[in-house]
């Protein structure tokens, strides 16, 4: 069915609909009575026919003005003239179905995305978690140094400090993720990797929740300084999947990690925290080493008191943090520290790319209202007759500006109707692009009523917004018609209109460009490791089975260590010989997105040991422990020296591989081959020598990072008794197999072999090292998508309202003058130089206003700067050529045909 068809069946019925109310005709039947008894009564004085009624109309006057003056006296003028409005209105849309159906596209798609965006805004506004009182609830946190990074955590010594001395809370917890093997509860069962929490008792008191079965830790079972009671309490999904719902749940035993755990209590359905894919909770174990300071690993709520607000905390807790750290610098380092609301905590990240595509959607609108009021103004020189009928009638400026106003909303309303299916779109792609953490369910998204009303209310602004500037020419022409002065070379607001547009459409291409640009380098630039055809898996011991707390060791935990190496070395081997397996490699954290990256202390062949902090950080690396073949598998290049080989075993001299960056951290200027350097550490450790540098391999794939300084060690090369940090790093690994195919077909065969060798060990996480290295990449091509998507249609609008400028004056300067060449060429010109001024001006101010928006964005481009000039200066040139074009074609046409 064609517009023009649907717009005549609305008109239909909406004449049906609109039909004179009942008071009306009323008011016929009684003019049409007395028109009558005139009639006769003329009559009976000796008139003909014909004269009876011209004499009776006359003493009756204008029918229309007495209907208008009862209407007045009964104040419902506004409905007749609004009926009369709307089916005007609709005569006019279906007799240019043309215009009506470009303006209604283009509005359909910003009307869409604007009203998708409001409604994801709104319900992440109205969101709350699912506690009593949550908006009382408070994430803490401090950071040392310049680096903000990871502010949302807190070492122990902080937590206990805060929950002591701090005014302004009613309770305090904290908690520390796990992600522990649960054992299989019975015969052809496997162990399974399940995700819980640490935690403190106090947590459960702070977020006011009560498990429905049993109960939940009491103090005494997570003591400070001691052994922490082998307890756990279970979410209610674990005890119906895993438990299969036990009546008899309570006291019966699981196993993680190799350790029995007696369950105690089951909490609600629904209930999380702080993990969305929390399965259990344990009591968190506060050692003594962590009590002399610990790494920020642990995520701090609090209540606030009643009455207090955040501001007041943040107060408080700096207060406190300042206290601290001036009477005890080394326990507490800490340079600030924050008090965030709990909702601002999980969802403020989405603030910024969420703020850039509102503002992408908002440039998007007001293009495509120009657009559109730049289309009405053109028609208005052709309604001149129409409006000068409306001024002989009586129509005054009030009644002008309804009709005018009253059109221009309806093509709205019709362009937003067109524009629900987008925005029911857009919503579902906003929720892939922009997941809450740990899929968190906001309810409210994408609610039908709420989304047609929001449709509804931007058709409207729309409408008004667009349609002021045809009005204001409307009004003008009726007052030509009165002041009897038409002025065909009236100055109209085409031009700025233009301007607007064209600034707009900058502002908009500049920062979806250097986004674009961005992420074309994130795809295509050499990151020193190729992911292709990797397959990626993790497998894990238990750290009870090979290490146990240590004494504090510069202000961090140690461990003594046992490494399982012969077991890791087993699972290698075991690997290497599987059908379809090119090569395998491991290490012991996953060289690129890794959740936590470990760092050691690298102490220099014949230099001074660090003697504080700062000299400690400026000598530490990130620290991998990685088997044979870990290179060529990844295949990452070595460009100075050799690499691991079958000669550097467990007896022989212990060898060390480095990245280009800490080469030249470490030895500027210097050959680094040969170099000697000791990992610190309280005993276990020998000293390394450098035998080779290896590319640097970005540890951030989809972040703008500076490369970090990096150390590769053997696997095997270990001592067997270890004391120092990260001891954990010896029971877990990421395994890396290269396959002579698709690298998934391997996973059943994996699955098999290790299960086979320990059932109580599950290898996990299996998927391709492109999905891992990945994470983000689509979401980021969708953010992309959408915003380029905008940008292509804020050029394709100024390049038509450019185009359709031109063609308009031009048309409307020549056409009397085809006999005069000269003059047509001379107004073609005209026309176009007054629409590339208008360009030229929009070009200004947009590189301004994309300035500031490019700076908004910056933290999420990668290998280029907000200011990039090549991308500012290619957008620039694109929209200088096709407004170029625009203006162009139409007056190279106009002068040819004159």
């Amino acid at each position: 069915m064609t517009l023009s068809r649907l717009l005549r069946i609305c008109e239909h019925r909406l004449q049906a609909l609109l039909q004179k109310d009942q008071l009306d005709d009323q008011l016929d039947q009684e003019l049409a009575f007395h028109f009558d008894q005139l009639v006769l009564e003329n009559i009976d004085a000796g008139m003909s026919p014909d004269a009876a009624r011209r004499t009776a109309r006359r003493t009756l006057g204008n029918f229309c003005v007495i209907r208008e003056e009862c209407r007045d006296e009964r104040r419902v003028t506004w409905i007749h003239d609004f009926r009369q409005d709307v089916l005007y209105g609709l005569s006019m849309m279906r007799k240019h179905a043309g215009l009506t159906a470009i303006a209604a596209i283009a509005l359909a798609f910003v009307i869409g995305a604007n009203a998708a965006i409001l409604s994801v805004g709104k319900a992440l506004i109205e969101f709350d978690f699912p506690f009593p009182n949550a908006e009382r609830l408070v994430t803490l946190g401090a950071h040392a140094g310049p680096n903000t990074q990871g502010n949302g955590l807190a070492t122990i010594p902080d937590y206990l400090a805060w929950k002591k001395l701090t005014r302004e809370f009613e309770s305090m917890g904290a908690s520390m993720p796990l992600r522990q093997d649960l054992a299989a509860e019975r015969a052809g069962e496997v162990a399974q990797r399940v995700a819980g929490v640490a935690v403190t008792p106090s947590l459960f008191q702070t977020l006011n929740v009560a498990p429905i079965k049993g109960r939940v830790f009491e103090d005494e079972e997570a003591p400070v300084g001691g052994r922490p009671s082998a307890l756990a309490v279970i979410s209610q999904r674990l005890w119906q999947s895993r438990f299969d719902s036990d009546p008899q749940i309570l006291g019966r035993q699981m196993r993680l990690n190799g350790q029995n755990l007696t369950i105690i209590g089951v909490m609600p359905s629904g209930f999380w925290y702080p993990n969305r894919d929390a399965d259990y909770w344990v009591p968190l174990g506060i050692s003594v080493s962590q009590l002399e300071g610990s790494a920020r690993l642990f995520h701090v709520t609090a209540r606030l008191k009643h009455g207090s607000t955040p501001e007041q905390a943040l107060a408080d807790i700096r207060a406190v943090a300042s206290q601290l750290a001036h009477e005890s610098p080394k326990k507490h380092r800490v340079s600030d520290a924050r008090a965030v609301p709990l909702k601002v905590s999980w969802l403020g990240w989405l603030k910024q790319p969420m703020v850039m595509l509102a503002a992408a959607a908002v440039l998007g609108l007001l293009i495509a209202c120009a657009n559109v009021s730049i289309l009405l103004l053109r028609r208005v020189p052709a309604r001149r007759p129409e409006i000068s009928r409306r001024v002989m009638m009586g129509a005054g400026r009030g009644r002008i500006i309804r009709q005018f106003l009253t059109e221009s909303v309806m093509l709205a309303v019709l362009g937003g109707g067109m524009g629900f299916p987008v925005a029911w779109w857009a919503i579902h792609k906003l929720w892939e692009i922009f997941p809450p953490p740990g899929q968190l369910p906001v309810p409210g998204i994408g609610e039908t009523g709420s989304l047609l009303g929001l449709t509804a209310l931007l058709s409207v602004i729309s409408g008004l917004l667009f349609g002021l500037m045809p009005t204001w020419a409307a009004v003008g022409a009726a007052n030509d018609f009165r002041k009897s002065n038409v002025d065909e070379s009236r100055r109209t607001p085409e031009p700025l209109l233009l301007s607007v547009q064209v600034g707009l459409a900058i502002a908009l291409l500049v920062p979806a460009g250097l986004l674009m640009n961005s992420f074309v380098r994130l795809m295509v630039d050499d990151r020193g490791f190729d992911p292709r055809g990797v397959l990626t898996f993790q497998y894990r011991i238990p750290v009870l089975e090979y290490a146990a707390p240590s004494v504090n060791y510069h202000g961090l935990p140690a461990m003594k260590a046992t490494p399982p190496t012969m077991a890791m070395q087993r699972i290698y081997e075991k690997v290497r010989t599987l059908p379809g397996v090119e090569s395998v490699a491991a290490s012991s954290v996953p060289p690129v997105n890794g959740v936590v990256l470990p760092g050691a202390v690298l102490l220099v062949e014949g230099r001074t040991p660090p003697a504080n902090a700062a000299e400690r950080i400026a000598s530490s690396a990130t620290y991998f422990l990685v088997t044979d073949n870990f290179f060529p598998t990844m295949r990452t290049p070595i460009v100075r020296g050799r690499d691991f080989n079958d000669d550097d075993t467990a007896s022989a001299p212990w060898v060390a591989i480095v990245n280009e960056t800490l080469a030249r951290h470490l030895w500027p200027d210097e050959n680094p081959i040969g170099k000697r350097f000791t990992v610190d550490a309280i005993s276990g450790e020998r000293v390394r020598e450098v035998i080779g540098v290896v590319r640097d391999v970005p540890l951030e794939y989809v972040h703008n990072k500076t490369p970090k300084a990096v150390a590769y060690t053997l696997y095997r090369q270990q001592a067997e008794k270890y004391e120092g940090w990260n001891a954990t790093m010896f029971g877990q690994m990421h395994f890396f197999v290269r396959g002579k195919g698709d690298p998934m077909v391997l996973v059943p065969g994996l699955r098999t072999a290790i299960a086979e060798m320990d059932p109580n060990r599950p290898a996990v996480d299996f998927q391709t090292m492109t999905a891992f290295v990945g994470k983000g990449m689509r979401a980021r091509g969708l953010y992309l998508s959408m915003l380029g998507l905008f940008a292509l249609m804020a050029t394709v609008l100024a390049a038509v309202s450019i185009y359709g400028v031109v063609t308009f004056s031009v048309s409307r300067g020549v056409a009397p003058r085809t006999s005069l060449p000269i003059n047509a060429r001379a107004h073609a010109a005209d026309a176009a130089g007054t629409a590339l001024r208008s360009v030229a001006i929009g070009l200004l101010l947009g590189t301004v206003g994309a300035l500031v928006l490019a700076q908004a964005i910056e933290s999420q481009l990668w290998g280029i700067t907000a200011t990039d000039f090549m991308t500012f200066a290619a957008v620039t040139a694109f929209l200088a050529v096709v407004s170029l074009a625009a203006c162009f074609i139409p007056a190279r046409k106009a002068m040819r045909h004159s």
